[in-house]
């Protein structure tokens, strides 16, 4: 054998063992860019693969206590899901496996945490602790958005009349090839002196919300309207958390909104259980805030700014739910997994029913919405 073809016999075994693992994982390529190649391919090849696994519950975390405490019960109970999301999600998706942008964004997310109550910097670095990762990664975990570095889609529902309100909202993002479906919380933190009880879905590491609900009916939801370009004076998130825990009133709620410090771009939905009231506010490029109410009892939001525009025959959820006329939470189902609304990449579908103490939230496969709602206590 000359030295040429021992050469690249030594190449080849370096890089896959053996002739035999070498066709394995040629045929796997092959494969998969078929798949790829296929309309709806990826889609319907996770839908297969996820099929043959059992549909996983959400995780029910208990917060109570202090930031410090809070953090801490956080933290513990999702050490091997948080080490998991700061090494994929954070440092290899995110920031692209490259120190110089983590460093670069961490160092951002730091700035903005420096500029709230220092309670959500308690918190989150007592998380990081109890888990064992790293305070700075988990802060851009939480700020990501806000920085600009992403941008998602959602539907948001809101109904109601005089004898009842139903809030909801489809969270459509990357669920990581399935890994998603295993990290849909349903956060509870105790009230206490200067906060009311909340009822919050999120991810491990999440100190925020993305649909919040407490205890005297006010409920939020968030939809982003593309990139964040404006410098960050408060996360999201967390704001949305802030106004839950402290806001009794739509009253009080709204002018928290309002007055919202400078951020990135959103369609916010309030709604107040106990009085009826519900409104969308949207926030535009220039940070200008606009309120927009409900038409007939029915209010919706996509990731478009509808302040001033008639969304009759442009707004596909919109003419859906109209179409519907919901007044009952089998209405909201049927319109949330309609499919001209619900997205393929519907990671969790959640109703609050705040008349009767009960969240609905479908989960654990993709699209969620498609799947079984399972029914939970508020309060």
């Amino acid at each position: 054998m000359t030295e040429t073809a021992e050469n690249k016999k030594t190449w080849i075994n370096r890089i896959f063992g053996s002739k035999r693992r070498m066709i394995i994982y040629l045929t796997i390529i092959l494969i998969l860019t078929v798949i790829c190649a296929i309309p709806n391919g990826r889609e319907t090849f996770q839908r297969g693969a996820m099929s043959l696994l059992p549909t996983p519950s959400p995780a029910i975390i208990n917060l109570d206590g202090t930031p410090d405490e809070m953090g801490k019960i956080h933290g513990n109970a999702f050490k091997y899901s948080l080490n998991a999301l700061e090494k994929i999600y954070i440092k290899l998706i995110i920031c692209g496996n490259s120190s110089d942008r983590l460093n670069d964004y961490c160092a951002k997310a730091k700035e903005i945490f420096a500029r709230i109550n220092p309670r959500w910097t308690q918190e989150i670095k007592a998380v990081a602790a109890a888990s064992g990762t790293d305070p700075d990664a988990l802060m851009l975990g939480n700020t990501f958005l806000d920085i600009g570095i992403s941008s998602a889609g959602c539907r948001m529902l809101i109904v109601f009349d005089e004898t009842m309100l139903l809030h909801a909202h489809n969270l459509d993002w990357d669920n990581l090839g399935g890994i998603g479906n295993y990290l849909i919380t349903i956060f509870r933190t105790e009230g206490g002196k200067d906060r009311f009880s909340t009822v919050h879905i999120g991810f491990p590491g999440m100190i925020g919300a993305l649909d919040i609900i407490n205890e005297k009916g006010i409920a939020l939801s968030f939809n982003q309207v593309g990139f964040a370009r404006d410098k960050c004076e408060m996360p999201v998130f967390i704001k949305m958390r802030e106004i839950a825990e402290k806001c009794a009133t739509f009253e009080e709620a709204r002018k928290a909104i309002m007055t919202m410090p400078q951020g990135m771009p959103f369609c916010i939905g309030l709604s107040d259980a106990k009085t009826g009231q519900a409104a969308i506010f949207e926030r535009d490029g220039k940070t200008d805030i606009k309120r927009r109410n409900a038409n007939d009892g029915i209010l919706t939001a996509d990731n478009s700014l509808w302040y001033g525009v008639r969304m009759q025959a442009r707004c596909i959820l919109d003419d859906t739910a109209r179409k519907v006329d919901p007044d009952k939470v089998e209405d909201l189902k049927t319109i949330l997994r309609h499919k001209s609304v619900m997205l393929s990449c519907n990671i969790y579908s959640v109703i609050f029913d705040y008349k009767h103490n009960k969240l609905y939230l479908a989960s654990g496969k993709i699209p969620a919405a498609e799947g079984r709602y399972r029914e939970f206590k508020l309060f």
